[in-house]
This record gives structure tokens, sequence and C-alpha cells, in this order.
């Protein structure tokens, strides 16, 4: 997989002013310079030096710029070229297409120019996971975890314990090779306590580190209630567009409507729900316009959002009679549910004083107007905030974002290393302890990628984007 010199795009999804094509391997300077007349100042580049070019691309020429980075001191180890030109898809299309047709050029796979960064020895396996962690970060608690991964400070963790491991594993080899021999009779409690300094310096680490972060996409905060409740106008207030469509007819929404927000570096999912509509709201023909079989589709949908939902926005119509929507809002079972009065420009004073006196813990906010939605963001934020997993709770989130991958590596180093602490109080033999120490070596090693079998390697980079 690592033969030849790879191509791709290394520009993120979406609407950009510059665009990225990067290229790594033996080829690339040739390559780009193939396409260039003034091909000469690529050559003379000496490495992280950027040369402004005319590329020429079928019967376009094009102002490029163009930086190139010598091998060894590239991020793959290897001669690296990045093209900088304006981010016009059609664009970056017509130019890779012809770098592509260069000889000993071809597309990259997923995540390999991290994979020759790992290969060639720039990065372990710990930072390169944590590449990905770091694209795929949803919020800053997150982003800080992944950096530190990539810093190495993870690896240097897990090499510290290694090192306390090694240590121990070569007094115990010495006790089992020279048993006839006069051993220092500290070497017994000098294992001992080797192995148990060990496992504690195992037991912070797993303690510091988490498979997520308050949720794989965020906090998932639903907006429910009675049709025309104005959960729809509510999510655009939110999400700053009009991203659910509003109608004064009921029932307008059918299928969840989505959308994200960062809140003080929490990723925040809003999840506008279709009207709740118990029996006696369909009594009062709320939803008279609906098939029995399009209810039971939109209730299997609904019922699914709650049941999977950290918290639950129950949106009340404060302009009408709430008796229906607050005992709908009691029935509802959730973890965290909030009580939002909306639409309360309707109300005058004395109205909304008697509410709020009523219902103290109350939410008083207009989506058409705007007013009250910093203080419901506000609230949501302090259920994320304390509702969630410990990765975010009380604002100390772990030190590291592992991979499942990594996590089970810190697992099985655990448990290997509890088995020789067990051997060897149980008085069952050195050698089973020995064989447990290097079991716990090999997964540790497998977290840095140092025994890593290649389909485990595969598994790991086939989750990156093209590009990186």
């Amino acid at each position: 997989m690592l033969d030849g010199t790879i191509l791709a795009s290394a520009t993120a999804a979406g609407t950009s002013a510059r665009g990225v094509l990067r290229l790594s391997g033996p080829d690339s300077i040739a390559a780009v310079g193939n396409l260039a007349p003034q091909a000469g100042l690529l050559e003379s580049c000496e490495g992280f030096e950027g040369v402004g070019l005319d590329l020429q691309v079928d019967e376009l020429l094009l102002r490029c710029w163009v930086i190139v980075y010598r091998a060894p001191r590239s991020y793959t180890c290897e001669d690296m070229v990045e093209i900088h030109l304006p981010a016009s898809l059609p664009l970056m299309g017509l130019v890779a297409r012809r770098l592509a047709l260069e000889e000993g050029v071809r597309w990259a796979g997923p995540g390999e120019f991290t994979l020759r960064a790992f290969r060639n020895g720039r990065i372990d396996l710990a930072q390169a996971e944590a590449v990905a962690q770091v694209i795929s970060a949803t919020g800053e608690a997150e982003l800080r975890a992944a950096q530190r991964g990539l810093a190495g400070e993870l690896g240097a963790k897990a090499g510290a314990v290694s090192g306390l491991l090694t240590r121990s594993l070569a007094l115990l080899e010495s006790c089992i090779d020279f048993s006839d021999e006069d051993l220092p009779e500290l070497a017994a409690g000098e294992i001992s306590a080797g192995l148990e300094e060990a496992a504690a310096a195992l037991e912070s680490l797993g303690e510091s580190t988490t498979l997520r972060m308050a949720g794989g996409d965020g906090f998932r905060c639903v907006l429910s209630g009675l049709p025309n409740a104005g959960k729809s106008s509510l999510l655009n207030a939110l999400l700053g567009n009009r991203e659910a469509l509003v109608s004064e007819l009921a029932g307008t929404t059918r299928d969840p409507v989505r959308g994200v927000t960062s809140e003080a570096g929490l990723a925040m999912m809003w999840i506008d729900l279709a009207g709740a509509c118990p029996a006696e709201a369909a009594a009062a023909g709320l939803d008279e316009k609906m098939s029995s079989e399009t209810r039971a589709a939109v209730e299997r949908l609904t019922s699914f959002e709650l049941e999977h939902a950290d918290a639950v926005l129950w949106l009340v119509d404060a302009a009408s009679d709430p008796v229906m929507s607050l005992e709908a809002c009691g029935a509802l079972d959730s973890r965290v549910k909030l009580l939002v009065f909306n639409k309360a420009d309707l109300l005058d004073e004395g109205a909304q004083a008697v509410l709020r006196r009523q219902y103290p813990a109350a939410l008083f906010v207009s989506a058409l107007r705007g007013t009250g939605i910093a203080s419901l963001r506000e609230a949501v934020r302090f259920q994320a905030l304390n509702n969630s997993s410990p990765a975010v709770k009380d604002g100390a989130p772990p030190e590291f974002l592992v991979s499942a991958h990594q996590e089970s590596s810190l697992q099985g180093a655990s448990s290997a290393l509890e088995r020789a602490l067990e051997a060897l109080t149980a008085g069952l033999g050195l050698e089973l302890a020995a064989a447990d120490l290097r079991d716990a070596l090999r997964c540790l090693e497998d977290l840095t990628g140092k025994v890593t079998p290649d389909d485990v390697l595969a598994h790991v980079f086939s989750s990156f984007c093209i590009g990186k």
C-alpha cells in the first residue's frame, strides 16, 4: 500500500477560499514540475519552501502557490508537495485528474498520508489515531483531549508504564534463570513494588481516558410538545436560519429536523420533533388530517428520539389553554426535562406573572421575537455540563480521548498485570507471572503501534478521510 506517490485533496468538504492538493512520494516534485514551465524553481527548493508557479493544465494556465517539503523532514518523511489554488471544485478536479496521469502517481487511500507518517516513524499509532479524533472533535473538550494525544502524551504515558513493566519482567526472568543461585533477597520485594507502581500508573492512565465526550454527536436536546407550540420556530431561532418549515397548520413537522450549534465549546444537537398528540389532542382534531399509518410512523420516530435524548424541552403555547399540554408533559419520562412557555410575547405582564409563580423553574421565550433565547441556551448548557458523561461534568474532562482499539489495549494491559500480581501473591509460579507481564507489554505496544498487526492497522485507518 505504501508504494508510489499518492495524491488527494486536503481541503475540507464545503465552501472555502483556498483549495489544497497534496502529493507524497518519490515522484511528487517531478509530477508537479511536469505541469510547470518553470519546473526548475521546484527542483531548487530545499524544503519547507513555497514558490509561485504557473501550471499548464490543458488549455488553462493557472497561477498557484506550491509548497515543497523535502524528505525526511515532511509529515510523511517522504518528499511532499502541496498545491494551493482557488477552491473551485471543477478547477481542483481538473488539476488533480491531470496529476493522476503522471507516471508513478495514484489516488491516496483513506488515511494513507498519516499511515505513511506512522510507518516511517514520524508518529506512533496513538498519535495517528489522534489525527482522526482532532478532525472529528465535536467540541472544545474533545479537541483538547485529542490534541494531547496528537502531541504524543498518551503514547509517552503508555511508554512510562511499559518501562516499569520491562524492569519488573527483567528482574523476574533473572529469578527464573538463576533460581538455584543466591540472589538478593530484596528481588521479590522489588518486583512486587515495581508491579504495584505499574498497576497504579496504568489505573491512573485508564481513569484519564474516555471513549466519548458528552455523546458522540454532542448533547442531544429534543424539542417536543403539542402541535403548534412553536417548536420549528424555536429551532430556527436557535440555529439562526430557517432549517425547519414553519406553518400555522398543525402537524407540519413529520420527520425529526436536526441542527448543531456550539454552546461555549459544547456541541449541541437540537432536534425538532413532530407535535405529540395524546388521545385528548387527537380527539380535539389537532391531527385530523394525518392518516393512522402516518401517525404510527411519526410516533415511532418521535419515541426513538425521545428515548435517546439527553434532555427534552417541552414547549407550551403560552397564549393558549396549557392544561392539556402540561398533562402530557407530566406523563413524559425523561432524565432531563425543561418546561418552556413559548409565545410569551402574546401574554400581558399580569398573565405572565401568574404563570411564573405557578411554574418557577419554567423558561419563557418568544421564538418569533428572539426574547429569552439566550437564557434557554444557558439553561440547556448547564444541563449538558451537569448531566452528561464524566467527560464534561464539573468542567474537568479526562486528559485523553481514545478509540475503541486504544481502550481495548489499556483494558488488556490492566487485566494481564492483575493476573501477574495474583500469580505472584498466590505463589502460582514465576513463569506464569512472567507470561502475564509479557501479555501486558504486548497490549501497551499495540496501543503505540510497535506490534500492531496489519489487519488492525487497516481497521484503524479505514475510518480516516481521504487526504489525511
